[in-house]
């Protein structure tokens, strides 16, 4: 097993469908081990070359941890780098699924011209906001971009994806409020992705995997306080919930007051085309906020609130959830305690939203292990994952 771990998912079959589900998140508690007795300021660092996935959201959770727990004030333009870095992180990841996994869960062919595009524009956005690497080291000199090279950046990055992604503007994307008219543009579209939808229409498994689920909600400082210092808290880093229930903390978590969102739930319920649709909808609005950002380049730095002496928190919507760190310093500003809850651990808990859409799943061995790898894709663990089956 690697750093990050993987996630271990088994099905046992009986003659109707899937009979019980099991998932297991193997992702080992690095972050105490690897950090303990660092001084605060080598914190950052240490974690984005540790963590690769998402790594400008684990480095700005971290950053703001540590700002946090040393009281630090923190510039306005900071706060807009690290935004904009982790905007351009999510819409990354997000493409990165659909040209290159999208096609081969549909008997497609990757795109990987397309794909390598994008990582163009990615490193060239890094380099325009960011060349000094100062965005995410305490107390670093962060100034705002040259707006007209980020423009143009952001320009070719909206072309992309109307022209290989939406076939239209990402606003028109993201205006669009109806099924009918989300459904056409699946079905004459000659896209990767709305033909992606099309083949979850043809097979009829728009409702695939539908369940109810709870969304994890806004964190409440006194709650993750008691849930993350107390005897439980080991266990609560690896199997979270909310007052005993499990939550989710996906795409469809943040896009679930989406018009389109509510009448595709209210028409198939949160199947596949839900939640897939959710990050479509999710990564036109993530390209929205940067171009909107950039017309008007500030920030403020989302806090949880008033912490004790020592403590910090940061937290980030990560491409795939929400994604936490606390850290307590001692009096020499050397970490005691570092923690990190990552968005697998809120949907691939064992008790949580896969495990429970996977045991909707009915048919054949081949269609359900089908269904159950489009229901994973569409959950997105952080890492690699692993499915068994077996028959009862």
């Amino acid at each position: 097993m690697g750093l990050e771990g993987h996630v271990s998912i088994s099905l046992l079959l009986s003659e109707q469908g899937v009979q019980r589900s099991i998932v297991k998140s193997k992702r080992p508690l690095l972050a105490q081990a690897l950090l303990a007795g660092s001084h605060a300021k080598d914190v950052p660092q240490k974690i984005g070359l540790v963590f690769n996935l998402c790594a400008k959201a684990q480095a700005s959770a971290s950053v703001f941890a540590i700002e946090q727990a040393c009281q630090n004030q923190v510039s306005d333009d900071a706060c807009a780098v690290r935004a904009q870095l982790v905007r351009m992180e999510l819409i990354r990841e997000h493409l990165w699924r659909i040209c290159l996994d999208w096609p081969l869960l549909r008997g497609g062919v990757a795109e990987h011209a397309l794909m390598k595009q994008v990582l163009v524009l990615d490193k060239e956005w890094k380099t325009c906001l960011d060349a000094d690497d100062q965005a995410f080291i305490l107390g670093g000199e962060v100034k705002p971009p040259l707006k007209s090279k980020a423009s143009s950046i952001a320009l070719k990055l909206g072309t992309l994806l109307k022209e290989h992604i939406f076939y239209m503007p990402p606003k028109a994307f993201y205006a669009c409020k109806g099924a009918e008219e989300y459904l056409l543009w699946a079905q004459y579209t000659q896209m990767n992705a709305p033909q992606f939808m099309q083949r979850l229409v043809l097979k009829g498994w728009q409702c695939i995997g539908q369940t109810s689920t709870k969304v994890l909600p806004q964190f409440e400082l006194a709650w993750l306080d008691k849930a993350l210092s107390g005897d439980g808290a080991e266990v609560f880093l690896q199997q979270p919930n909310v007052d005993g229930e499990t939550c989710e903390s996906t795409p469809y978590a943040r896009q679930q007051s989406h018009p389109l969102i509510v009448e595709l739930e209210q028409k198939y319920g949160l199947g596949l085309l839900v939640r897939f649709t959710a990050v479509l909808l999710e990564l036109a609005k993530t390209y929205l906020d940067l171009e909107k950002a950039l017309m008007q380049f500030e920030s403020k730095c989302k806090l949880l609130g008033k912490t004790s002496a020592n403590t910090g928190y940061g937290f980030v919507e990560a491409a795939r959830g929400r994604l936490l760190h606390r850290v307590v310093l001692d009096e020499a500003q050397k970490v005691k305690t570092y923690q990190i809850v990552a968005p697998t651990e809120w949907n691939f808990h064992p008790g949580g939203v896969l495990k429970n859409a996977l045991e909707t799943l009915q048919g054949d061995a081949e269609v359900i292990e089908q269904q159950a790898r489009l229901l994973i894709h569409a959950m997105d663990p952080c890492v690699k994952f692993d499915l068994e089956i077996n028959h009862a």
